[in-house]
């Protein structure tokens, strides 16, 4: 084979490999937004802590900072004060209902997923939570159930998770957990789709009880209990937003 064509071959691998790295930049980023680890407003980390945590060089960040800016998740301004940014609450609802409408058909697949992996993640809560675990696990709930932006709910609402997971002594169910959650943008407007208030604080509290009651049964059916609320309020979302779910 002539060198020539060696040459080329490798450039396509690098060009491909380099596209690959920008699409799991992008997917890691926008999953801080759908968990609500970043919120509305909120200052993206600096490019070099970013692309030191995700093991890129900061071209391929800035071309994953370039596509989330062009569908409207981040805003970047230039200047020695500059920086990038999550967008404002009306354009992340844009994006929800962007995100949604190509996504629809995947969101039962990604419920059962959830299901599956965070039921048995409340089971083993359960059973191994040390006292320090419920304390971390009542304070997140606890401050849930406070009045707030739907902004905080969702920072808070993963804290709730992660703190349970962590109670688990599980590290790949607690990253299969977090992965889940990262692919489904919950409801941006999900607390004026409750049926009552605290419908969904109350699931959260229930699944508390259990673990502190060692109960590992109560707390996977509470926890199943919670799941299937939300993916009920998702497709009310999806309703209220015209978009069509596949099969209903």
């Amino acid at each position: 084979m002539p060198t020539d064509d060696v040459n080329t071959d490798v450039v396509q691998d690098v060009s491909l490999a380099t596209e690959t790295a920008s699409d799991s930049a992008v997917r890691f980023l926008r999953a801080m937004i759908f968990s609500g680890e970043l919120g509305p407003g909120d200052r993206l980390p600096p490019e070099r802590d970013l692309g030191a945590r995700l093991g890129i060089s900061r071209m391929t960040l800035r071309l994953a900072l370039k596509a989330l800016e062009s569908t409207g998740y981040i805003v970047t301004t230039r200047g020695s004060h500059g920086g990038s940014r999550v967008a404002d609450a009306d354009s992340l609802i844009q994006c929800w209902n962007q995100w949604m409408r190509r996504h629809a058909d995947e969101l039962d697949d990604i419920f059962e997923f959830r299901r599956t992996v965070e039921t048995r993640l409340a089971a083993l809560a359960a059973q191994r939570r040390t006292d320090r675990d419920l304390e971390s696990i009542e304070r997140a709930v606890a401050e849930a159930g406070r009045p707030q932006e739907w902004s905080s709910r969702f920072r808070v609402d993963m804290d709730i998770h992660r703190s349970i997971a962590r109670a688990a002594r599980s590290p790949r169910l607690e990253r299969a957990m977090l992965a889940a959650r990262g692919d489904l943008f919950i409801p941006v407007d999900l607390a004026r789709l409750e049926d009552r208030e605290n419908q969904v604080h109350d699931t959260h509290a229930a699944i508390m009880a259990a673990i502190r009651a060692g109960d590992a049964t109560a707390a996977a059916e509470e926890m199943g209990t919670h799941i299937e609320l939300i993916r009920v309020l998702t497709h009310k979302a999806l309703a209220a937003a015209g978009i069509p779910v596949p099969g209903r």
